[in-house]
């Protein structure tokens, strides 16, 4: 694969689906484990104005909503900015169709904080991206995201090259339930100097562990019986002062 966007757009109401699911199981009933954690470094937000970067159809947004934040929900994909606005029917949130590689101008240095829950493996132009959040952030700002393990990928058999960057490759278990969308390979060198080009300083990097019931699966059994490894991680930044 060799695309330069993606195609939430195209699988939108699939993907909602999904997403449905896994809030009506709840946080702590979550297959993959990475919201508990990714709130729990997020931290108190109430009454900070927080933008939610690729927001998708806007689950993360209304559990911040939920908690007292002012929220902002940014995505590339116009369809799931509609069943978000369609989720939340008394305009909590404010949701904006925009690509977030570019910058937005009407938020510069607007946002306590910036949070981006399990995008930044999907976005083409990851330093722009970066680069655009770190502009809307306020001096002293914060942006904490989580994220697949770049190394993850080589365990699970997805890649054979590591340093294979910007190689497109598809999503096999989301593909399965009919949302053909697909990550780019970075390195986790690519992802932290990007940060740092943006003007971020590192807080705190933190690899979750993986949930057993995703090592017992049939297609990702590629770790010997008792073996741990972090399938996801955690990235908190802040910009300077």
């Amino acid at each position: 694969m060799n695309n330069t966007s993606n195609r939430y757009n195209e699988f939108a109401a699939e993907y909602a689906k999904r997403v449905t699911k896994r809030e009506e199981a709840g946080i702590e009933q979550e297959q993959d484990g990475v919201t508990g954690p990714l709130l729990n470094l997020i931290g108190d937000v109430s009454n900070l104005n927080v933008l939610d970067a690729g927001c998708g159809e806007g689950y993360l947004a209304r559990i911040l909503a939920n908690r007292g934040a002012k929220v902002v929900g940014a995505d590339i994909a116009p369809a799931l900015i509609k069943i978000a606005l369609e989720k939340d029917p008394k305009r909590h949130i404010t949701y904006l169709h925009a690509d977030l590689s570019q910058p937005l101008p009407h938020y510069q240095q607007h946002f306590d904080l910036v949070a981006s829950h399990l995008v930044l493996n999907d976005v083409h132009d990851y330093q722009g991206f970066l680069r655009s959040l770190a502009t809307s952030l306020k001096p002293g700002g914060r942006l904490v995201l989580s994220m697949n393990n770049p190394y993850s990928y080589i365990v699970r058999n997805h890649l054979s090259n590591y340093f294979d960057s910007g190689k497109a490759v598809s999503y096999r278990g989301m593909a399965e339930q009919g949302v053909k969308v697909h990550f780019y390979q970075r390195t986790l060198t690519e992802y932290l100097d990007a940060g740092f080009s943006a003007g971020l300083q590192l807080q705190r990097l933190v690899d979750l562990p993986t949930l057993q019931s995703i090592l017992d699966k049939p297609t990702d059994k590629l770790l010997p019986q008792g073996y741990q490894f972090p399938y996801f991680m955690l990235l908190s930044f802040q910009k300077p002062r």
